[in-house]
């Protein structure tokens, strides 16, 4: 970026701030710099450090700078990503609020975006366009979510049944205003015309389906679990190939939050899977309940830069990602010893006494 850059616009978005960013790295981008680096920017620059929250904190971030860049021409804008778990770590024993202890890890990221023509023989991908859907309106949607206290008074994420309800519905409204921007008439007239024949026919047989890869590449799900990959597959009609970027992602790094889906791009990258002209889509869910979807478009070849994935690629992808070593070695927590119990007794009031 030059120094004579007119205006710098820097976006942070963390499901939780971390108290020590410093102890952070990014993990996309041709290098890997401290957190240090920007903080001295920030400094002497004067720039605002505006800041975003949950899963989708990245394609918000996003899609500000893209409404940002309309009012600020020929300008640089750096969109940080991160994930810490320190502060949301769960000390109770609610079951239903131990999910983020056990899927969420440490991440984070660096993007650098610009709208100055003189760069665009630099850049690596172009910003088609960028839908947001918040159903917050929704009570049960909300709540689907939410941080609260359990009975003693420990802070965690509570997820209800209706989850996967909320998630549904936030990804249908937001494909009814994306779907028809992306994909080409003829699909879109093929897909009313087998709509209109199935409904003549009393809905018997299959439920029509749009067929997402006529007009997208390459698809960057949030990897939320695996559960969230499976729907969005079968949503989607995506199959194995192009879900296993999110798989191994997942695998690799867990769920990084809001970083997580530039950690799927870096697979696509690192797989050498991206070329010139490609659209990706980017699929990030997050509480509220939100969906918010990107559309980029390739603008270069020598996409093939290993980055975050330089000492593991080589290993993927995986036949299968089941962590198997743990359940042999540690599955005995599910027997029923009686011995097992007066041990745990004996420790339990050990530490009483």
């Amino acid at each position: 970026m030059p120094a004579s850059a007119k205006k710098l616009t820097v976006q942070e978005m963390s499901s939780t701030a971390p108290k020590k960013p410093e102890a952070l790295r990014f993990a996309f981008g041709d290098r890997r710099y401290r957190f240090g680096t920007l903080d001295n920017l920030f400094a002497n620059t004067g720039v605002p450090l505006r800041k975003s929250m949950s899963s989708c904190a990245s394609a918000i971030a996003v899609d500000l700078v893209h409404h940002l860049f309309k009012t600020y021409m020929n300008s640089f804008a750096v969109i940080v990503s991160s994930e810490s778990l320190n502060p949301n770590w769960y000390c109770g024993k609610e079951r239903s609020m131990m999910l983020p202890n056990i899927l969420f890890r440490l991440g984070g990221c660096s993007l650098l975006l610009t709208n100055k023509t003189s760069m665009k023989h630099k850049a690596l991908m172009k910003l088609m366009l960028s839908v947001r859907f918040h159903g917050g309106s929704s009570d049960e949607a909300y709540e689907s979510c939410t941080r609260i206290e359990d009975s003693e008074g420990y802070c965690g994420f509570f997820l209800t049944k209706t989850l996967p309800k909320a998630a549904a519905k936030a990804v249908a409204m937001n494909l009814r205003v994306l779907v028809p921007k992306i994909l080409p008439v003829r699909e879109l007239f093929r897909y009313a015309v087998v709509s209109f024949v199935h409904s003549r026919n009393n809905h018997k047989g299959k439920s029509p389906t749009l067929n997402m890869k006529s007009g997208i590449q390459h698809f960057c799900v949030h990897p939320g679990g695996r559960a969230v990959i499976d729907g969005m597959g079968r949503s989607l009609g995506l199959n194995e190939y192009d879900l296993e970027p999110t798989r191994m992602a997942l695998h690799r790094f867990g769920n990084t939050s809001a970083a997580g889906i530039w950690y799927v791009l870096s697979y696509m990258e690192a797989r050498k899977r991206l070329k010139k002209g490609d659209r990706v889509l980017m699929i990030s869910l997050g509480a509220g309940f939100k969906c918010n979807n990107c559309v980029w478009e390739v603008t270069k070849d020598a996409m093939d830069d290993v980055n975050v994935w330089e000492d593991c690629i080589t290993r993927y992808p995986l036949k299968s990602t089941a962590n198997t070593k743990f359940l042999e070695k540690y599955s005995w927590i599910h027997e029923s010893d009686p011995t097992l119990s007066k041990k745990f007794e004996k420790i339990k009031n050990r530490f009483e006494s």
